[in-house]
């Protein structure tokens, strides 16, 4: 397991940024799920005030403050990494379309959890795949044209060239360094084109100006290196500046296909998590999806800057218990959460008080029990609930009594116990809700 220096070596930048993006989604989907959805322009675009939230809340993640006025006030089109944040989480099933409203509204938090709960190996090959087939990401997208569908195919030629690409990827190893194609040049001038062959002949490097180059520049500057499976640097090659680019550690997703064991060297990491007796959880960079879904699910975010501050409450434990959690099952997640390895301070202590009180949330929680589509039967009397619940047939009928009057019947019992009463001398009134 890579500790946080390691995360920041040469041989794992391709895999931290992997991971931070794996985290800009959650966090992306989460301030739309507390925003209550996103307002959408008449060109089907985020607007701005909804983006400059969104830029304030990943920057912060990143230790970084918010945008000056001139990088807040950008279209959602202009800042490309953010805007394809957007659409992968829409191609995901994580944001949709409100109908008849132009807002974008946020999915399930289980559907977030079901997309998590895939190892990181299997997450970057869900995005990659969706990202090489669609239309819904162009190689350069129009600030001011509406975007593509979201099923909308990719072009065939452009499909084959980025499917290509993804496979040299996968055939590099880490230190293999290619040169960056060139963006293509409109300009038909014969003394352009004489300075440009000067300049790429002089890099030992193949520097591809074709189409399909062009698709693979816009790939390797977008996507790939977004999902951290292509790392672009910048180089000095006999005495002139060159863009190029190599494997990024992600690329072990790739192999994972053929050989189930590479998913094993694509940790995430989370840093150190520590839990006071003042109910307080603060966790450490590197701040990963999963752990930030389960601080959401368990606690109150206090603020998520280069670290992420939480506090343990009752209504926090209560949204942990309509998830199916109890006291153990918090207090066995937080465990495991910040009992890092290698950690200095060594094995993780559960502070005791923190322990009885989940306990005690646990005994109220359950002192209320919410029940869909309720049937109740109430009598006039104790002693006619007596006698139903008497009867040998009634516990087919009657799941649990509520009151020395009232009794939650199954649904199928609502008919015989009818006819039970009637037979009994009592004239039942049904009500539907």
């Amino acid at each position: 397991m890579p500790t946080p220096d390691e995360w920041r070596s040469e041989a794992m930048v391709g895999l931290a940024e992997a991971v931070r993006f794996q985290r800009d989604l959650y966090l992306y989907w989460r301030e739309a799920w507390a925003a209550d959805g996103l307002a959408l322009t008449a060109r089907g675009l985020v607007t701005r005030p909804a983006l400059r939230r969104m830029r304030a809340r990943l920057l912060a993640a990143d230790g970084m403050r918010a945008p000056g006025t001139v990088d807040a006030d950008r279209t959602e089109a202009e800042d490309a990494r953010l805007f394809f944040v957007r659409r992968l989480l829409q191609r995901l099933g994580l944001l949709r379309a409100a109908p008849g409203d132009a807002r974008l509204l946020a999915a399930e938090q289980r559907e977030m959890a079901r997309y998590l709960a895939h190892p990181l190996a299997e997450r970057l090959r869900i995005c990659v795949r969706l990202w090489v087939a669609g239309g819904w990401w162009p190689d350069a997208p129009d600030p001011r044209a509406e975007p593509p569908r979201l099923m909308t195919p990719a072009p065939p030629r452009i499909a084959l060239a980025r499917r290509r690409l993804l496979d040299a990827l996968a055939a590099m190893t880490l230190d293999t360094i290619h040169a960056l194609p060139l963006a293509p040049r409109a300009s038909t001038d014969r003394r352009t084109r004489t300075s440009v062959r000067r300049r790429t002949a002089s890099v030992p490097l193949r520097a591809d100006t074709t189409m399909d180059g062009a698709t693979e520049r816009a790939a390797l500057l977008g996507p790939l290196a977004w999902l951290g499976f292509a790392v672009v640097e910048e180089t000095q090659v006999e005495g002139l500046r060159a863009s190029v680019y190599r494997a990024g550690m992600a690329v072990q997703a790739l192999r994972a296909v053929e050989d189930e064991g590479a998913a094993l060297a694509l940790p995430e990491a989370t840093g150190r998590v520590v839990l006071s007796p003042d109910f307080t959880l603060v966790a450490y960079p590197p701040l990963t999806a999963p752990e930030l879904l389960l601080l959401d699910a368990c606690a109150d975010e206090d603020a998520i800057e280069l670290t992420a501050r939480y506090r343990l409450s009752r209504p926090a434990f209560a949204r942990a218990r309509a998830l199916g959690w109890n006291a153990d099952e918090v207090a066995r997640r937080l465990t495991a959460l910040a009992d890092v390895p290698g950690s200095p301070t060594g094995g993780f202590l559960f502070p005791a008080n923190v322990r009885v009180t989940l306990d005690d949330w646990e005994r109220h929680v359950e002192r209320l029990r919410l029940t869909r589509d309720a049937r109740i039967v109430t009598t006039r009397t104790a002693e006619t609930l007596d006698a139903l619940l008497a009867d040998t047939r009634a516990r087919h009928w009657v799941e649990r009594r509520l009151a020395p009057t009232a009794a939650l019947l199954v649904r199928e019992g609502v008919a015989p116990v009818r006819a039970w009463l009637l037979r009994h001398g009592e004239l039942p009134a049904v009500s539907e809700a």
